[in-house]
């Protein structure tokens, strides 16, 4: 398992922060810098959601569909995280079933984006635990629908973490 340096051990506390405990660090008698903390982890999220975004791309190229389905969602699931933790200044809907209903109302489109997710989410579970279809090309339709749409998708969290000030 990787070390985390001391300032990362901090950060993965604050990014699985609720609301309620980043109201309490930043208003104890020891304030934590909780604006700029927060605004890492956001940064930090979606950076990790481009690293899933681009392993899936090239699990894509290698033919290596299922794979890339999953690595695809993940993408998603991270952008999808960083403007949630975002709107509500703490890690609040972070289950997988739970996150999509939880999407900035103020996002672009956010019942499509609902829909995106959540159809992604079941096509990742599909092709982690699903024998069939087990032709491996059989899923390629479906992979290169769901590199697009992941694409489009973190663009979209992007934009709205940039448009409202997260990042």
């Amino acid at each position: 398992m990787p070390v985390l340096t001391p300032s990362e051990q901090v950060l993965l506390y604050v990014a699985n922060c609720t609301a309620a405990a980043l109201t309490a660090l930043a208003s104890s008698r020891y304030p934590f810098p909780v604006v700029p903390m927060t605004r890492q982890v956001i940064s930090d999220r979606l950076s990790l959601a481009g690293e899933h975004l681009r392993a899936g791309d090239a699990l894509l190229l290698g033919n290596q569909f299922r794979a890339s389905n999953g690595r695809h969602y993940y993408a998603m699931y991270h952008g999808a995280r960083s403007v949630t933790y975002a709107v509500n200044t703490g890690d609040d809907y972070e289950k997988h079933s739970v996150l999509p209903r939880n999407l900035p109302v103020a996002m672009m489109n956010v019942s499509g984006r609902e829909s995106e997710l959540t159809d992604a989410r079941l096509l990742r579970n599909q092709a982690d635990y699903d024998p069939y279809p087990s032709i491996p090309a059989d899923w390629e339709a479906d992979a290169r629908n769901l590199a697009s749409t992941a694409a489009s998708f973190l663009q979209a969290c992007e934009d709205f973490a940039l448009a409202n000030g997260f990042i």
